[in-house]
């Protein structure tokens, strides 16, 4: 991963690497909702991305940068609830590069066949973070496949970033963006790029309930189960406990 750490400009380049592999997505807003609240709300239709989610942008980043750093890479290997694995996949078939993705049990079948559709080789773990690093981190070391995180990684930070940098140009004396937060790199991403372009405009962590980032962020350490687990939520792709490592 990058271990200089991502600001606007990495962003910005990153949004020049990745744009021509993928969508522009709209900004809609509802009156109804704007009703209900009392206030002028924006959202930025991320599902309809390429892959049907924001995690192609990260992916893409990521991925064409290990090809431009290593251009005889032997690929990417990455671990994923389902959504990153299938940007990761479709971000090394644009590149060219072999692929393999670790999932734990039970990953809705519909995300297993597209990361299959994609031309990556499908790898189940147990259903736990530890499982999953430890089975990516397994085939890396036996492939030389570089590594590509779903969070813990600047790359996927900056190409995810490049939502505020749309959404931004077409509205840009927002208040504040609230960001679903899993691992983190969408939300990491996205506050960078707001503080540079709109300091003014607040960026907030929405998270379910069990994740306890603002019960850390009130206490100035991280807090969680030891070992993370899995929280109980409709919402699968955000069931991640745990936020990404401080320092990387």
């Amino acid at each position: 991963m990058s271990t200089t750490g991502v600001g606007l400009q990495e962003v910005r380049a990153a949004y020049q690497r990745i744009q021509g592999w993928i969508h522009r997505t709209p900004v809609f807003t509802n009156e109804g909702l704007n009703n209900l609240s009392g206030r002028k709300l924006f959202f930025k239709a991320e599902n309809l991305q390429k892959t049907g989610a924001f995690k192609a942008r990260g992916a893409c980043n990521a991925v064409f940068l290990e090809k431009e750093k290593n251009p005889k890479s032997p690929g990417v290997v990455t671990h994923s609830s389902g959504n990153h694995g299938q940007a990761v996949a479709y971000a090394a078939k644009c590149a060219g590069l072999p692929c393999s993705v670790v999932v734990p049990k039970g990953t809705p079948k519909v995300k297993c066949d597209a990361i299959v559709n994609y031309g990556a080789e499908l790898v189940f773990c147990e259903p736990s973070p530890a499982a999953r690093k430890e089975v990516c981190a397994q085939i890396a070391e036996a492939t030389g496949k570089a590594i590509i995180h779903p969070f813990d990684n600047y790359n996927v930070m900056a190409g995810q970033g490049t939502i505020a940098l749309e959404l931004l140009e077409e509205v840009p004396d927002l208040d504040a963006i609230l960001v679903p937060i899993s691992g983190g790199g969408m939300t990491s991403g996205i506050a960078v790029a707001t503080h540079g372009l709109n300091p003014d405009c607040r960026v907030y962590a929405v998270e379910p309930f069990g994740k306890e980032l603002q019960r850390s962020l009130e206490n100035k350490k991280r807090m969680w189960d030891n070992p993370p687990r899995f929280l109980e939520t409709i919402a699968d792709a955000i069931r991640t406990q745990q936020v990404r490592e401080a320092g990387n």
